[in-house]
């Protein structure tokens, strides 16, 4: 329930970005989750990603030279919780991107990536990251529409809004398809619509998502071996 509520904060964030300006917006969002009890900041590891996943690592995990890698660590919001870091190459692959009635081919970077380390209990964890039944995906998307129909009905957003705060919750949402993995940390789940492996160990956890071309078995044994080796860095 609490990665449901985090959704609805951060598109109420989103919609009010016409009046507060992006950045203020998604900040207030943020603050408002922490205030119910959302994401709590591993301190410890403030702006030590780069530690925990070194370029050389990267490289190794994605199988390019160290030196072709653009690295890019975001701290934009001040909960350390959201900061990512990311390292790419441009190997010159392309993908195709819709605009309006065309289509176009945009690049399409091979991306690794480490955020989202906070502390959390390992029962919070579990529940957070289980797989989810069909039930429960519907009433994800369906607690997300009737927040934003309550700021439209109390006059704070027009209907338009809403309907663009739906679309971009359906990107945050995603395909929700889940898959529990045994082989790292204390628990851990595999998202394989966005490549991403979210893994606990005493009472931590983080995030890896990779993107590059391959099957997405092959991915995620990457990303559990890259697990492996940051988890023995904590």
């Amino acid at each position: 329930m609490k990665i449901r509520i985090f959704y609805v904060l951060i598109l109420l964030g989103m919609v009010s970005c016409g009046e507060k300006g992006n950045s203020n917006a998604l900040e207030e969002a943020v603050e408002l989750a922490e205030s119910k009890g959302l994401f709590e900041a591993a301190k410890a590891y403030e702006g030590k990603l780069n530690e925990l996943l070194t370029l050389e690592m990267a490289a190794n995990t994605m199988g390019f030279p160290a030196q072709e890698a653009d690295v890019d660590y975001n701290t934009t919001l001040s909960n350390p919780s959201f900061h990512a870091l990311n390292y790419t190459w441009d190997r010159g692959r392309t993908r195709p991107m819709t605009v309006g009635n065309m289509t176009v081919q945009v690049p399409d970077l091979d991306r690794l990536e480490l955020s989202g380390i906070q502390k959390i209990s390992k029962k919070d964890f579990e529940f957070q990251y289980r797989v989810l039944s069909p039930e429960e995906v519907q009433q994800s998307n369906q607690l997300m529409k009737d927040a934003l129909q309550d700021r439209v009905s109390k006059g704070e957003i027009t209907q338009d809004q809403a309907d663009l705060a739906g679309g971009l919750g359906a990107g945050l949402a995603g395909n929700q398809t889940r898959e529990q993995v045994t082989e790292v940390g204390e628990a851990a789940t595999w998202m394989p619509e966005d490549a991403s492996l979210y893994v606990y160990q005493e009472g931590l956890m983080f995030r890896l998502t990779i993107n590059q071309a391959g099957e997405s078995s092959v991915l995620k044994q990457k990303l559990i071996l890259l697990a492996d080796q940051i988890l023995n860095k904590l």
